[in-house]
């Protein structure tokens, strides 16, 4: 897949269904209507599970968006201190 420009974005893991391997990124504050699809495929250095709360960058994909979905995030990198951080304090769980 290829992105449609090289700026990468950083946010934060809205929402994750674990068995089904997807879940919805957030860019910016809480009530943000920025948000793109995350696919587990498309984690490429960090977790591939992870948790509501992580943080991540990531490029956005370049492929057209149907009516009513996201669009695409790719080449996502979830931060690791995020992950330490949530495992210190115990917050984190699939969505």
């Amino acid at each position: 897949m290829q992105a449609q420009n090289k700026a990468r974005k950083t946010g934060i893991i809205r929402s994750w269904h674990e068995q089904r391997g997807f879940g919805v990124v957030r860019v910016g504050p809480p009530t943000s209507l920025e948000k793109y699809f995350l696919h587990c495929s498309d984690i490429r250095k960090g977790i591939a599970t992870p948790l509501v709360g992580m943080i991540l960058t990531f490029e956005i994909s370049d492929k057209p968006v149907e009516e009513g979905r996201l669009p695409r995030a790719i080449r996502a990198d979830i931060d690791l201190e995020s992950i330490k951080s949530q495992e210190s304090d115990g917050a984190g769980g699939a969505a």
